[in-house]
């Protein structure tokens, strides 16, 4: 058995959160409703959930020695993520997105340059990448992830990814992904709106590797998820009905939460089920780290 349950390698930012009663109109001053501060990213959400349910996790991420570094390495920290691979790169600005929330919808603004992301291999040859039971990427930096996702694969673990928007490199990293699981931004943006799912994940199967599970997924927001194996035919599960006043970072949740109960059960769709409250819970609260029911209360639904 290895001694890590996951490891993962990707962006961590911190998030700015504005609560309002409605998106403010051109020159218009709207007070308010709540600011909050918090770690982001969906790598570090998704360790922070597992960890949440009581499994072992570390990253390696990048992050500037600046105030905004040290408040992710920490949040982090008090997650009970490890952060030892964590990359502090004198010069590098830390990343900051501003989220505008309203009615349960949010508007995220990231930095006027993007957000770049230049890991190395040194920076995550600290990793347990031959001890692992699963590695959560997010495409933000495929060369290394490339990397890390074979030894990972020769080891024995699964590589798992969560890719919200089409990037370069994708399809090389699916040739090495065991569980792909995309937000539905991902096809719309390849196909259209109006994209056909089922023929979506039909082709992302393709392009999974033999001699794993298998598993391709989309997140579907308020209308719940969708996902097939080599194994089990294309099923839908609805999101559960809850009180959403804030949907960031709900994908991200729904990753660590998959991979948790997937490791428990093996089952893809207990995993999705567990995953998809887990998510619909979290949009009761504030920010991609608000609250989340005990484990035992999430199962409970079954």
């Amino acid at each position: 058995m290895s001694e890590w349950d996951a490891i993962g390698i990707g962006l961590v930012v911190r998030d700015i959160s504005v609560l309002m009663d409605r998106y403010p109109a051109a020159d218009e001053k709207l007070r308010a409703r709540e600011i909050h501060e918090s770690g982001g990213g969906p790598v570090p959400t998704a360790l922070v959930t597992m960890a949440r349910f009581g499994r072992k996790t570390a990253i390696s991420a990048l992050v500037g020695d600046d105030a905004v570094g040290r408040f992710l390495v920490e949040g982090l920290e008090r997650e009970n993520v490890d952060t030892s691979s964590i990359a502090v790169r004198e010069g590098f600005v830390s990343q900051t997105s501003v989220i505008v929330v309203e009615h349960g919808r949010r508007t995220i603004l990231e930095a006027p340059d993007g957000v770049g992301f230049p890991l190395t291999w040194d920076d995550v040859r600290g990793l347990p990448l031959d001890d692992c039971r699963a590695l959560l990427l997010d495409a933000r930096t495929v060369g290394v992830q490339i990397d890390a996702a074979r030894r990972v694969r020769q080891a024995g673990g699964l590589v798992v990814l969560d890719c919200g928007h089409p990037r370069n490199g994708v399809d090389e990293l699916l040739a090495l992904t065991d569980v792909a699981i995309f937000s539905h931004t991902y096809p719309r943006a390849l196909h259209g709106k109006d994209c056909d799912v089922k023929a979506f994940l039909r082709e992302t199967l393709e392009k999974l590797p033999k001699g794993g599970p298998g598993i391709a997924g989309v997140t579907l927001g308020s209308n719940g998820c969708a996902l097939t194996s080599r194994d089990v035919p294309l099923f839908r599960l609805s999101a559960p009905e809850v009180s959403a006043l804030d949907t960031t970072g709900a994908g991200d949740v729904f990753h660590g939460a998959f991979v948790h109960a997937f490791l428990k059960t093996q089952s893809i769709v207990e995993a999705a089920g567990f995953a998809n409250r887990a998510a619909a819970r979290k949009c009761e609260g504030m920010t991609g780290r608000a609250p989340l029911p005990a484990e035992e209360a999430l199962w409970a639904n079954d």
